[in-house]
């Protein structure tokens, strides 16, 4: 009788964690993570590229090489997300304009992540757009 009260807790117990959204499988939040790659090309941004994600919130923000970003996220499922609602300040950098313009256009394409080894990978369905480190 002990070890059949014992296995209805622990199927209990396992059903209340199966309930439980998937999304902190894969943390984003925590950390800075900082820009190494757009579209597998590496950029030499000097970490002047960074998100910093508020799962609580549901908010991101961060810098685009040169202006402040920020937007709401929305996560679904265990490595699917979408960026709604980005705004960016509007200063001027030589040099860096249009890396700065194809980051935030990739980040309106960005429909699910993954994080691998330290590394966070923004991808539309299934095109690699964003790389970005710890």
């Amino acid at each position: 009788m002990r070890y059949f009260l014992l296995a209805i807790a622990l199927i209990t117990l396992t059903n209340c964690n199966a309930l439980k959204p998937d999304r902190g499988i894969l943390s984003l939040g925590g950390q800075k993570w900082t820009l190494t790659a757009i579209a597998h090309k590496p950029v030499d941004g000097s970490g002047k590229a960074v998100l910093e994600f508020d799962e609580k919130e549901l908010e991101v923000k961060g810098k685009a090489f040169c202006n402040s970003i920020s937007a709401e996220f929305e996560l679904m499922g265990s490595d699917q997300i979408t960026f709604q609602d980005i705004v960016s300040t509007k200063m001027y950098c030589e040099g860096l304009m249009d890396e700065e313009q194809e980051l935030l256009s990739n980040l309106r394409e960005v429909r699910r992540y993954d994080i691998k080894n330290g590394m966070l990978y923004l991808y539309s369905t299934d095109v690699l757009l964003l790389t970005f480190r710890k």
